[in-house]
């Protein structure tokens, strides 16, 4: 139901416009909450285990935070020459850590679940390094980014809630596996209310315009140049099995794009937060359509 519910969060968010402001500061404390449960379920012992598979978790990292914004940057600056403020919020967008659902897709998909996992744990321990550096390095000089304050954050609402989620997960691991279950259904309420309370934060801000459609069909491109990107190195390059194939394209191709709304609204201008609000619309949806189309098939013929 995600492709369907967060696209009327944001309308709402829209709606309610300034009235959400004061809870604005839940934000990161919402997040940090739903970081949390993603990280339960991962123990510390298993998380190590990633050292065996160092050759894929090397590829998606670096077409995720390398290949992908560089070529993110050229095509922005390319649609948008004279907005240095949306291309700075691609350039967040795809700077971002690895979205906890993709999780869910590759297991849907029958993936690697230990190498999703791992993938996303790992990123997101290296967001407070690897976020604000890209953005450093690839956004245009005139746009101010207080790279210090991204960092703390991240390490607030990713880093410290993840870390604790392994550490329950090593010393409860049955307790943990049974609080997931009734926790993660909560998490998807909480997510909704993210982009509730950071798009009313923008709805007085932004209008409506023509300059959507080029923002629309650059969103769409961006994610699907990220799973295409990976799908492609891990399948004729690297040859690798089904199960990791799956983890390796969803992790690669999604983004955090809730933590990047967050930070958009803290550390950017609204013109910066259109990419993310855009994103949050179209990423589920998009990715049910290239999941279907790279994989759906093979999980047809398997089952029959």
């Amino acid at each position: 139901m995600m492709p369907f519910v967060t696209p009327l969060g944001v309308v709402i968010g829209f709606l309610l416009g300034s009235r959400l402001e004061p809870f604005r500061f839940l934000g990161p404390y919402i997040f940090a909450c739903i970081t949390f449960v993603g990280a339960l379920g991962v123990s510390i012992s298993q998380f190590a285990k990633i050292g065996t598979r160092l050759k894929s978790v090397a590829v998606v990292l670096f077409c995720a935070h390398i290949i992908l914004p560089i070529l993110v940057t050229l095509l922005a600056r390319l649609i948008f020459p004279n907005q240095p403020e949306i291309v700075t919020g691609f350039i967040l967008l795809t700077s971002i850590p690895i979205a906890v659902t993709s999780f869910i897709w590759a297991t849907i998909y029958e993936g690697d679940a230990a190498l999703a996992l791992s993938l996303i744990i790992l990123d997101t321990l290296l967001s407070p390094i690897l976020t604000p550096t890209t953005i450093k390095i690839l956004a245009d000089t005139a746009v101010s980014i207080d790279q210090r304050g991204i960092m703390i954050s991240l390490l607030g609402m990713i880093v410290l809630p993840s870390l604790l989620g392994m550490l329950v997960t090593q010393v409860a691991p049955e307790a943990s596996k049974k609080a997931v279950l009734y926790l993660s259904p909560i998490t998807k309420i909480l997510l909704i209310v993210i982009v509730l309370i950071t798009v009313g934060v923008l709805g007085d801000t932004l209008t409506f315009s023509l300059v959507y459609v080029p923002l629309i069909i650059a969103n769409l491109v961006v994610i699907a140049m990220g799973f295409f990107l990976v799908y492609a190195i891990a399948r004729y390059a690297l040859k690798v099995d089904k199960a990791s194939l799956v983890s390796m394209t969803f992790t690669g191709g999604m983004r955090n794009i809730s933590a990047a709304l967050v930070l958009a609204t803290t550390y950017f201008s609204p013109l910066a937060a259109l990419p993310t609000i855009l994103g949050i619309i179209l990423q589920q949806t998009t990715v049910a359509v290239i999941g279907s189309l790279l994989f759906a098939k093979k999980k047809v013929n398997k089952e029959q």
